[in-house]
């Protein structure tokens, strides 16, 4: 009797249909809710994201003008943020926010956390979700020092030369109006198949030079690459740490950290393309100009920043439209080689470096991606108008409130 019931139980099918259906739609109700939640979760994270963005630049600017106690700005960055959480959703609950401040740095990073119902309150997915992002702002440093280093190799002739004039003009000028007269400065070196050291190549390379004569390139004060234990370091001219002298530079010589824009602007002015690519020398000299271990070499007002002064940064703006494609010292690498070493030496003494690829090829992109380190600092320029624009946007950048990660 128990089997028959058992096997007519098996043959009823009856509300088969209504309990797949049942399942189906448990299913769909479930995926529904959890697409419902990531996109509230995606959005929940660019609100908090804003806000405390919005939070970390408003203390950024209390910290750059002074005059307020690290509590005082806390609060300040605290309640900034949960009155920009207030136009968001209702439903989120949002802890205080940690807020560092670094004295050395001028930065400020806040961290916070908030939490929100799920769609289903529990009952097949969490009850709540919670959502962790942070914001670190900087504020401008009072006091820049910075070095132009512009390639003039013969790829560089006709209308390109002179959108690199315009463009190093610019950026120099949005450099030196943002801060008070001094506390901002920029020097160049144009390089080309080497680097034309003028005056300071005596110094450099442990001999005196005749500036004026016409006789040979080295007159003229040219420089190649560093060899020997000075080859990846800023260390000042000294026995057996001379650069070596070169056979062709571009004629116009280096100009030493300035606050004035008309000495600046007169330099490039008088820039002039020809000869190949030797970018690594004019990297080491950009790290020269403003390493403070050359303060005896640079005159009294071209005197570099020490690399931990107060409220300070240093940059280097490194451009080419080629190839590194001229070294002197076989050991050592070819150009491409000893550039790369060379910005990572000089990234690691805390100078910025910030690359425009004008018009260039893979090989020279490469180059400029390497020495900038992170991809934020490295721009490419297809036209005369981004050279410019890429300069201009790195002056904002070196001289306004910003973001920081």
């Amino acid at each position: 009797m128990a089997d028959q019931r058992l096997k007519a139980y098996r043959k009823d099918t009856r509300g088969n249909i209504t309990i797949i259906s049942a399942l189906c739609m448990l299913s769909m109700t479930l995926c529904l809710a959890l697409a419902i939640d990531s996109a509230g979760q995606l959005n929940t994270r660019k609100l908090m994201q804003a806000a405390l963005d919005s939070a970390s630049l408003t203390g950024a600017k209390v910290v750059a003008r002074g005059g307020h106690s690290d509590d005082e700005v806390k609060t300040l960055v605290i309640n900034a943020f949960h009155s920009n959480m207030l136009t968001g959703r209702g439903d989120l609950t949002c802890g205080t926010p940690t807020v560092d401040l670094d004295a050395d740095t001028g930065d400020v990073s806040v961290d916070a956390e908030c939490t929100y119902p799920t769609m289903l309150g529990g009952s097949l997915t969490p009850k709540t979700l919670s959502i962790e992002e942070t914001s670190t702002a900087r504020g401008a440093r009072k006091y820049i020092d910075v070095a132009m280093v512009l390639d003039v190799s013969g790829s560089m002739r006709g209308t390109k030369i002179e959108a690199l004039k315009t463009a190093a003009k610019n950026g120099a000028k949005m450099l030196l109006d943002a801060g008070q007269p001094g506390d901002i400065r920029v020097s160049t070196v144009s390089y080309s198949t080497t680097v034309n050291a003028g005056q300071y190549g005596r110094y450099a390379v442990g001999e005196d030079v005749d500036l004026s004569g016409t006789f040979g390139w080295w007159e003229q004060g040219c420089v190649t690459e560093r060899v020997g234990d000075g080859a990846w370091d800023d260390r000042a001219p000294a026995e057996g740490a001379w650069v070596t002298e070169g056979y062709y530079c571009p004629s116009i010589p280096m100009l030493p950290l300035t606050a004035s824009l008309t000495d600046f602007e007169n330099n490039i002015d008088y820039l002039y393309a020809g000869g190949g690519t030797a970018g690594h020398i004019g990297i080491a000299w950009g790290w020269y100009l403003i390493s403070p271990k050359w303060e005896d070499i640079w005159p009294e007002d071209s005197t570099p920043l020490a690399y931990n002064a107060h409220d300070s940064a240093k940059a280097i703006i490194l451009m080419t439209d080629g190839e590194f494609n001229r070294a002197y010292h076989a050991p050592y690498g070819n150009s491409h080689e000893q550039a790369v070493k060379l910005c990572e030496e000089i990234r690691d003494t805390g100078i910025l470096i910030f690359s425009v690829a004008f018009q260039a090829p893979t090989e020279g992109q490469e180059t400029l991606k390497s020495c900038a380190g992170v991809e934020s600092r490295y721009y490419e320029a297809s036209s005369d108008t981004e050279l410019i624009n890429a300069y201009e946007d790195i002056a904002a950048l070196l001289t306004e409130l910003r973001l920081v990660e």
